[in-house]
């Protein structure tokens, strides 16, 4: 009898029901007697309601200015009720969008919720006056920058402006990482940014040292006279290079130009008086000029650096035999001697310079350490053997 009433008056207040109304969804099936019981008394009161909602404004009441915000708000529309109870009350008004619904009364603290499909979508934040958003500057592309090795680059946050207060905040956009780019090569310095590297200057011993060997160089390509242009100019740098001034003598001997070569030698003695070889050197040129006098001289200026060199003394003990210094002669002689025993010459020149001072004796003893030797040539071997007879 009660669900006979129940449907009896549900179907009532439902004809006087205003059409846009819809009835609240059904307890789920086994919610028992109670739920039943409160379901029903719900239903009543929602007719009532609209029964004198209808009565006082009318049916010029727009329904759809004040469920519109309450629409907008809720992402789906509510379930229907089952068919069968009550879902020929539920039919849309015409005229109006499917979407707009008048809201349901709340319910019950022990009633489930009305089921609503769940939507991946964001919950719209609360509505708030309108207000023009401020413009998002686009997210710049991230710069490449050139690594020394292909390490992967960390993407850039792009900046984004702050939005004006209340405007709604954009939808995340998805950010790709930009893939690791290879690392370009480092392009090569341009022209203005070369620095030119140039070896450090040269001293004037090093280019002198230099220019010798492209003098030697040139003698050996058979160009002796370039040679003697270049070492000139390297003498007039540096007057103390030995080894330019001895090579220079020797080139102007060759070429003919032996006054050339004797200054040359002598203004080397002049400032190194050690340099034995330039004063044997400007000595024979002396001699064959036919002045041994200036050639005992140029020895003699640089005895004392010669005491160990037996040619040198030997030399020397040759002019003075020629100047008639019999005594200086048989000194050289004897110093050369002793320095180079086994060598034939200086006993030879010995014994003559003896012989000459009137020393016979000691003059053939002289000659006999002379043959003894055999390192005499055959003509001085010839003058040994007379010396004896």
């Amino acid at each position: 009898m009660l669900k006979d009433l129940d449907a009896r008056h549900a179907a009532e207040a439902r004809k006087g029901l205003h059409r846009e109304v819809r009835a609240l969804p059904a307890a789920p099936a086994g919610g028992g007697w109670r739920r039943l019981f409160v379901g029903g008394a719900a239903l009543l009161l929602a007719a009532g309601g609209g029964w004198l909602a209808y009565e006082r404004f009318g049916s010029g009441f727009d329904t759809a200015e004040a469920s519109a915000p309450i629409a907008a708000a809720v992402p789906a529309p509510v379930a229907l009720p089952p068919a069968g109870e009550g879902a020929e009350g539920a039919s849309e008004a015409p005229g109006l969008p499917p979407s707009a619904a008048v809201p349901a009364w709340p319910a019950p603290a022990d009633m489930p919720p009305p089921v609503v499909p769940a939507a991946p979508v964001v919950p719209a934040p609360a509505v708030s006056p309108p207000a023009p958003a401020a413009p998002v500057a686009a997210p710049s592309p991230p710069a490449r920058v050139a690594e020394p090795s292909p390490a992967p680059a960390a993407p850039a946050t792009p900046a984004v402006a702050p939005a004006a207060p209340g405007a709604q905040p954009a939808a995340p956009a998805a950010v790709r990482a930009p893939a690791a780019a290879p690392a370009s090569p480092v392009p090569a310095p341009t022209a203005a940014g070369v620095v030119e590297k140039r070896p450090p200057a040269k001293s004037v011993r090093e280019q002198a040292d230099a220019d010798h060997q492209r003098a030697v160089a040139l003698v050996t390509g058979g160009r002796p006279a370039e040679a003697v242009d270049l070492l000139l100019d390297v003498l007039r740098r540096d007057g103390g290079h030995v080894s330019s001034r001895q090579l220079l003598a020797r080139l102007l001997v060759d070429l003919g130009r032996r006054d050339e070569a004797l200054a040359l030698l002598v203004e080397g003695l002049a400032a190194q008086p050690g340099q034995i070889q330039w004063a044997m050197s400007a000595a024979r040129l002396l001699v064959d000029r036919g002045d041994p006098g200036a050639a005992a001289g140029i020895l003699q200026g640089s005895l004392p650096f010669a005491s160990a060199n037996a040619d040198y003394l030997g030399f020397a003990g040759y002019l003075a035999h020629r100047l008639d210094r019999h005594q200086a002669a048989v000194e050289h002689y004897r110093a050369a001697a002793r320095i180079a025993p086994g060598d034939g010459r200086w006993w030879l020149g010995l014994g003559l310079a003896l012989e000459a001072g009137q020393h016979a004796a000691e003059a053939r003893e002289a000659f006999l350490r002379a043959r003894q030797s055999g390192s005499l040539n055959a003509d001085l071997a010839a003058l040994v053997d007379q010396k004896l007879r």
